[in-house]
């Protein structure tokens, strides 16, 4: 029932589909007088809006709805102002860094059609803005966890000097001030626009979530004592579980500070004395506690794993990390001094999740290459597991 609420079409999305179309058509009818025109424009922005919204419905918030009936508005205000020099590129950065990068991209296509409609241009008005804006919101994207953007700003203003000089001033006969100064001021908007931006992602959102991460992977985290001492097994579980997350992580290019918080986490709902199923205990208290939401993803996948589902390699390296410790622990909790055959213990944890009918991972998205490393791994381990027992 609570994904089917998640999934609903909220009425608030409403705001992002007929306030740019009204706009849209009312911008035509004072420009061109055309009523025709008018209902045409607001038709086509409608449909548009109202695609981009569905698709991204569990993406959009309150926030992320006004934010893009805003710039969807700044964008169709062209039809007022000199040719090119919104700042296309900036606006869906915004987006992307703001609400997300499926949002960003997608409202590039949005923004770039609203002046493409209103301003009756040519076809390589509709293709630079678009080219460019995708092209802005890739790149810092990537750059996003670092907040280190000159490079990515220079790259930008290359492309965008380049695709201007390929798809407009090459297409024209003769050349005048207004074609090169007006997307001049243009690019200086997006790149002043983009720096401010990024650096405001960067500090309030990020470095803000580096520093949560930091504090919450730290074993003396309190929630951590807190489960040292209600639950001695589950915690020393979650402690090398952890540890060897984390390992994976770093072998084969994971983030290795989630890896290690999806290691200690993954079972911490155990805390909670309620009735509900242990995944939903552990969203609920990793929630609580103010969990970065990528962290809480990975842990309500974890719960959620049934064997019909594709699985994350995130998530599926913790699990085979989890039944490993877990299944050592056990072993040694029958007999501390017992001699545990590595080889043939890891293999049938492994052949347990992978196959058969109860099989966990028998969709796990986990390349085959790290499984066999994996598994080579907790065969190799030796001196480690002493202390488990």
């Amino acid at each position: 029932m609570e994904t089917e609420a998640k999934k609903a079409f909220k009425p608030y999305f409403l705001i992002a589909i007929l306030v740019p179309a009204i706009a849209s058509a009312v911008e035509i009818y004072i420009t061109q007088n055309s009523i025709t025109g008018a209902f045409r424009n607001a038709i086509v922005i409608m449909i548009l809006s109202f695609i981009m919204v569905y698709v991204l419905r569990d993406e959009l918030n309150p926030r992320g709805v006004l934010l893009l009936t805003f710039f969807a508005l700044i964008s169709s205000a062209q039809a007022f102002l000199p040719d090119l020099i919104l700042p296309i590129a900036s606006l869906a950065v915004i987006m992307c860094f703001f609400v997300s990068p499926n949002t960003g991209i997608s409202s590039v296509i949005l923004f770039s059609t609203m002046p493409y409609l209103v301003t009756d241009h040519s076809f390589e008005y509709f293709l630079f803005y678009t080219a460019t804006g995708i092209i802005a919101v890739t790149l810092m994207y990537t750059k996003r966890k670092t907040g280190k953007y000159v490079e990515v700003l220079a790259v930008f203003m290359l492309i965008y000097i380049m695709l201007y000089t390929a798809l407009i001033i090459l297409k024209r006969m003769s050349i005048n001030a207004d074609i090169i100064i007006l997307p001049a001021v243009g690019l200086i908007l997006d790149l002043v626009i983009m720096k401010v931006a990024g650096y405001r992602y960067y500090t309030n959102v990020e470095k803000k979530k580096e520093e949560l991460y930091k504090r919450i992977v730290d074993p003396e985290y309190p929630l951590l004592m807190r489960l040292k001492k209600e639950n001695r097994k589950e915690y020393k579980t979650a402690i090398h579980t952890a540890h060897f997350t984390e390992l994976f992580a770093q072998k084969f290019g994971y983030d290795k500070v989630i890896m290690k918080g999806l290691g200690f986490y993954h079972r911490i709902g155990v805390l909670e004395g309620d009735r509900t199923s242990l995944a939903f205990r552990t969203v609920k208290t990793a929630t609580y506690e103010g969990f970065p939401e990528e962290l809480v993803g990975y842990l309500k996948e974890y719960g959620e794993v049934d064997g019909k589902s594709r699985v994350s390699p995130e998530v599926s390296i913790c699990l085979i990390t989890h039944h490993v410790i877990s299944g050592l622990i056990k072993e040694y909790s029958k007999d501390k001094d017992a001699d545990v055959d590595m080889n043939q213990f890891v293999d049938k944890v492994i052949l347990k999740l992978f196959s058969g009918g109860g099989a966990l991972l028998k969709h796990s998205l986990i390349p085959y290459d790290d499984l066999e490393q994996i598994r080579k791994t907790f065969k190799e381990e030796k001196i480690y597991y002493d202390f488990l027992r």
